[in-house]
């Protein structure tokens, strides 16, 4: 396995390009491309992409794991590009800089939570994207997820309680008290259902392949298979694993073994089924 930095495309990234040993390396593989997650540094949560990265080098795969503008060592664009438009752009300013020093010409892209989203929409942009992998992706609550959410709640006298004291206003607390101490929220805002359902039908009609690992603190996610009962189409089609115990940065070690287990057999199991298509 060998690592190497590398700088690219007009806003000078920044990124690490693990690639397998000569002689391990899978002819006509695709690369892959791991996406910033929020503001977090190449390396991932807890160094998730790192150890992601040796894993698929050691099965014949080369990954490129970098920073978009502003993130890490990258540098600041001078332009006044949208968020999304710069996950898209830059995105593909990596793989034409791949296809162009490497010859590679196919690429499987994805991350977390953020660089889900980002891998979603450049997938839907670029076809060289044969392969689309997203941690706590984009989902919808279904009457199945209100059923496991609100039932145990109607049932339970303490839940009632807890839910008319935080209706209450609290003794001794002023106007001036609550515009002081307002505390700050940031949610994640998904698409409409009908924009993600039409995506996901793209590039199921692309045939790009697809692996969704779900944990157990995506608030709108709390069964195995809500994602196909929400979208179909996916069904027989995508790769679906829900860890409740999961935390969404994937922090427990097991928890990580886990995602590299199912995710590098995703990938060598998509891979070897391209490869014999190809063949004949």
């Amino acid at each position: 396995m060998r690592e190497r930095a590398l700088s690219f495309g007009p806003a000078n990234l920044v990124g690490i390009l693990t690639e397998p040993d000569p002689g391990a390396a899978l002819p006509g593989a695709p690369a892959w491309i791991t996406l910033n997650s929020g503001i977090l540094h190449r390396a991932g949560a807890s160094r998730m992409y790192v150890r992601i990265a040796r894993a698929l080098a050691e099965l014949g795969f080369a990954s490129f794991r970098f920073d978009f503008s502003g993130i890490g060592d990258s540098e600041v664009r001078k332009d006044s590009i949208s968020i999304e438009e710069r996950f898209i752009l830059e995105t593909r300013e990596a793989m034409d800089y791949l296809a162009s020093a490497r010859g590679v010409d196919s690429f499987v892209v994805g991350g977390l939570c953020s660089g889900a989203d980002g891998a979603f929409w450049t997938a839907l942009e670029d076809s060289r994207v044969v392969g689309v992998w997203q941690i706590d992706a984009f989902c919808y609550r279904t009457v199945s997820y209100r059923v496991r959410r609100y039932a145990p709640k109607l049932l339970n006298p303490v839940a009632w309680v807890h839910s008319i004291r935080t209706r209450l206003p609290e003794v001794g607390t002023t106007e001036r008290d609550e515009e002081q101490f307002v505390k700050p929220e940031y949610r994640r805002v998904f698409p409409p259902r009908e924009v993600v359902g039409q995506g996901l039908s793209t590039l199921k009609e692309r045939d790009v392949e697809m692996f969704f690992f779900f944990t157990g603190e995506l608030e709108d996610y709390n069964y195995a298979e809500q994602h196909t009962d929400t979208f179909p189409q996916l069904e027989g089609h995508a790769e679906i694993v829900h860890i409740p115990a999961c935390s969404h940065t994937v922090t427990d070690l097991e928890h990580q073994d886990r995602l590299l287990r199912d995710l590098t057999g995703w990938a060598r199991r998509f891979t070897h089924e391209r490869a014999a298509v190809a063949a004949g």
